[in-house]
C-alpha cells in the first residue's frame, strides 16, 4: 500500500513530550540565566575595572571611598517581563548613572566645568558578551531536547 504525504506522528509525540515538560524547561531557562547573568556581572566589573578610576571624595557634606562604583555591580533575580524571563546586570551605586551616561562637573564657586562624557559599561559588555550567550542559549537547548 502506498503513502501519500508524510508521517509526522513522531513530530506529534515529540511535541507533546516537550509540552508536558514545562516545570523542567523553565528551571533549566531559570538556571542558564542566573549564570549568564554571573558570567555578564564578571565581565562588566572586568570592564568597570579597565575604564573607570578609582578615586576617593573625602569633603565636608559628602565622603565616597574608593572603588565604590567598581563593588556596587550587581546581577539581579530572574523575573518574567512580557511573557519572557529576563534578568538584569545593574550597579546600585548612587552615582553610578553620572559614570554610564556621563555629567557637567560643577565647581565650588557654581560656575559648570566642560562636560565629562559617560563610560558606557555597562553597554559595552553586553555588546561583547551578546554573542558568548547566543552560544550558551543554544547549546543549553539542544541539551534539553536531546534528554526528551
Amino acid at each position: 500500500m502506498a503513502r501519500d504525504g508524510f508521517d509526522c506522528s513522531e513530530l506529534f509525540d515529540f511535541s507533546e513530550k516537550l509540552l508536558a515538560q514545562p516545570k523542567a524547561l523553565e528551571k533549566a531557562q531559570k538556571k542558564l540565566l542566573r549564570d549568564q547573568g554571573s558570567k555578564l556581572r564578571r565581565k562588566t566589573a572586568q570592564q568597570a575595572r579597565a575604564t573607570v578610576n578609582r578615586t576617593a571624595v573625602k569633603r565636608e557634606k559628602y565622603e565616597r571611598e574608593a572603588g565604590h562604583y567598581h563593588k556596587s555591580i550587581k546581577r539581579g533575580r530572574v523575573y518574567t517581563k512580557l511573557g519572557q524571563m529576563r534578568i538584569r546586570v545593574y550597579s546600585n551605586d548612587p552615582i553610578g548613572h553620572l559614570v554610564e551616561k556621563g555629567w557637567t562637573p560643577k565647581a565650588r564657586d557654581g560656575s559648570h566645568g566642560k562636560k565629562q562624557d559617560g563610560k558606557n559599561v555597562f553597554e559595552e559588555a553586553a555588546k561583547g558578551f551578546d554573542e558568548q550567550f547566543q552560544q550558551a542559549a543554544e547549546d543549553a537547548l539542544d541539551e534539553v531536547i536531546n534528554k526528551l
